[in-house]
Order: structure tokens, then C-alpha cells, then sequence
């Protein structure tokens, strides 16, 4: 009786291990570069400026950088919609085709910035699937990247984190951020943009002479608006990262995204990062407030990152969060945005058994 009222411990204990150890995942909130980034003022002594560059591509999307976004409409037609962004730009979305996808920021009818995780579009000199030992062999990689606006230099400074996830990359007059695929340490975005951008984002630690340029003031419009736009990018991205997958198309559900905006929501005006709300509880209780039915359901949530782009490719390359990205079970989705904020929601519906 002893013995196995012994074995009816360790078992008990052995559950209790097996439960946390399966289910702590799912409460893995992700917090970005971007919440221990500094901005240094320094002197000019202090300043080194000359730095080689890599001669601008005559080929790709990244030659429409500076052009006029008439160049957008004569080469692709009109967008399939236009979204604010937090920055003041606005993002020209082109999605009809997930192997073509791209965005381009507008700013005063110029052309300031191209993304893309699109396999089939031209990226030169790089390419979607391009291996980081390829990359690092045709690219001059230095951990600070220098960049000058005028009488202004920003130094930027690289993580050992961001030399293999997170590269930047300095051309003539542009420069490239380069996503690196942590799993398969393949290439999985770029995005190309003037040097007013990169100031303007202060993706990594920055040290600056002379102006700190800063985006525009948030107005009550421009947050409510971009929170719009993140929430609608985060879905684009995930699709055209399950195709690139050859995963299914996941479509999004309208009361999903609802508890998703809602939770970014709370999170922003109530500072804490988790699955759990003070006020509105765990994931299964804010959907059962909404009614919303399923099977499964799982949780993303980020903060600390500069926009839904970077937000998206922090989740990728952490390995709970890609598992519910990739997840073929789940059968919809809903994203939100707020501020900094991010929040995707997956369920696999309830199918009901046809009675016979």
C-alpha cells in the first residue's frame, strides 16, 4: 500500500511538471529591442564619420526609393489600399498576390521606404531565401552604421542579437534592414529606406551630433488610424509568410479582432505585458465574453517594437509564437494594434459532427 501510495506521488508530481512545462509557452510574452534602446547625445570629437558604402542598386524595388509615387501607379496601378502610419508616411499596400506582396511609404508624394517578405519580387543585390553566410560574404557588415543629414550624423549601433537577425546594411544614399529567419538563417524581409526614415524609426541604439529629428506628434487621429493600419500589416504578414510556407491562407474573423484590438488597448493604457487582463482575465474568458466558439485557441502578444513589421519578425523568430503562426489547425485569426501594442489571436473552430 506504501509503495503505491509512493507511485500515486510521483505521478501526481510528474503531471504537475508535464502541465507547467506544456503550457507556460502559451504565456510567452515578447518584448522587443526597442524597450532597451538608447539615444545618446555626443560631441563631435566624439564622432567618427567616414564609413564605406555599397554602391546603390541599379535594379529592384529599392531604385523607386526617392521617386514620385506617380512612378507607384504607371509600374503596379493604384494599391489595393493605403494605411497611416505612426511615422506620418502613409503605406501604399499592394496584397492581390501574396508572392508579390509590398508596401512602400508615401510621404509628401515621394517614395521613402519599400518593404516586402515576397519570394518572387526583385530585391537586389539580395534576394528572399538568400542564406546569412551568402549575405555576409557580398555585404560590407559593421556593427555601427553611420548616417548623415546634413550637418547631423546618427550612429547606429547593432546588437550581437541584430548582426544575425536584424542587419542593416548602408548603400549610396539608402540603407536596407535585412530579417533574418532565426530558424533557417535565411533571408525573410527587407526593407529599403531613405536616411530620414532610419533617424526617424531609431530601430537600434542611436547616438546623434547635432538635431534629433523625431516623427510628428501623435494625434488623437494619427493613433487611432495606425492602429488600424499595424493591426491590418500584422495580417498581411502572416498570410504571405504561411503561403511562403505553403501553408493555407488564414482568414481573419471580425470578433477576433475585436478582443485583439481590445487586449493591445488594454495593455497600453494599463502597462503590463500579458495574456492576462487585471480587469477582463485570460484569453478563454475575454473570448467567452464575446461568444466567439472554438476547439483551440492561442495567443501572440509583443511590445517595444518601432511597427508591425518588426513586431511580426520578432514572433518569427521566436519558436512558440512561429508555431501558432504556422499552425495548419487553426482555421481564422483576428490582429490588433495599439500604439506599441500587438496582439494576434488563432482558434480552430468547433466543427459539429453531422448527425446521421
Amino acid at each position: 500500500m506504501k509503495t503505491l501510495f509512493r507511485i500515486l506521488i510521483v505521478l501526481s508530481f510528474l503531471a504537475i511538471i508535464f502541465f507547467y512545462s506544456s503550457t507556460s509557452d502559451n504565456y510567452e510574452p515578447l518584448e522587443g529591442p526597442n524597450s532597451i534602446s538608447q539615444i545618446i547625445p555626443k560631441t563631435n570629437t566624439e564622432q567618427e564619420i567616414s564609413q564605406d558604402s555599397l554602391p546603390r542598386p541599379e535594379l529592384g524595388l529599392s531604385t523607386l526609393i526617392g521617386k514620385s509615387s506617380n512612378e507607384l501607379i504607371k509600374l503596379y496601378e493604384e494599391p489595393t489600399r493605403i494605411e497611416q502610419s505612426a511615422y506620418g508616411y502613409k503605406w501604399w499596400i499592394y496584397n492581390k498576390n501574396p508572392k508579390q506582396f509590398m508596401m512602400f511609404a508615401v510621404a509628401d508624394g515621394v517614395i521613402t521606404q519599400v518593404y516586402t517578405n515576397a519570394e518572387e519580387l526583385d530585391i537586389s543585390p539580395y534576394k528572399i531565401g538568400q542564406s546569412l553566410e551568402e549575405i555576409y560574404s557580398m555585404t560590407i557588415i559593421e556593427s555601427e552604421v553611420n548616417a548623415t543629414i546634413g550637418d547631423n550624423i546618427y550612429t547606429f549601433t547593432m546588437s550581437e542579437d541584430d548582426m544575425n537577425t536584424r542587419l542593416l546594411t548602408k548603400f549610396d544614399n539608402i540603407f536596407a534592414q535585412l530579417y533574418i529567419d532565426s530558424e533557417t538563417g535565411t533571408l525573410s524581409g527587407i526593407r529599403f529606406m531613405d536616411t530620414k526614415t532610419l533617424v526617424i524609426h531609431r530601430p537600434y541604439e542611436m547616438s546623434f551630433v547635432g538635431e534629433l529629428l523625431s516623427p510628428p506628434s501623435p494625434t488623437s487621429y494619427l493613433i487611432e488610424e495606425s492602429n488600424k493600419s499595424n493591426a491590418a500589416i500584422i495580417y498581411d504578414l502572416l498570410n504571405v509568410f504561411r503561403v511562403n510556407n505553403d501553408l493555407p491562407f488564414l482568414p481573419e474573423d471580425d470578433d477576433l479582432t475585436l478582443v485583439a484590438m481590445e487586449h493591445s488597448e488594454d495593455m497600453y493604457s494599463q502597462s503590463y505585458l500579458s495574456h492576462d487582463s487585471p480587469t477582463k482575465g485570460s484569453l478563454k474568458e475575454r473570448l467567452e465574453v464575446e461568444g466567439i466558439e472554438y476547439k483551440n485557441a492561442e495567443e501572440n502578444i509583443a511590445t517595444s517594437y518601432i511597427d508591425s513589421i518588426e513586431a511580426v519578425h520578432g514572433w518569427l523568430n521566436s519558436s512558440t509564437h512561429r508555431k501558432y503562426m504556422m499552425d495548419e489547425a487553426y482555421t481564422h485569426v483576428g490582429t490588433g494594434a495599439f500604439v506599441n501594442y500587438y496582439t494576434q489571436i488563432f482558434i480552430e473552430e468547433e466543427i459539429d459532427e453531422i448527425e446521421e
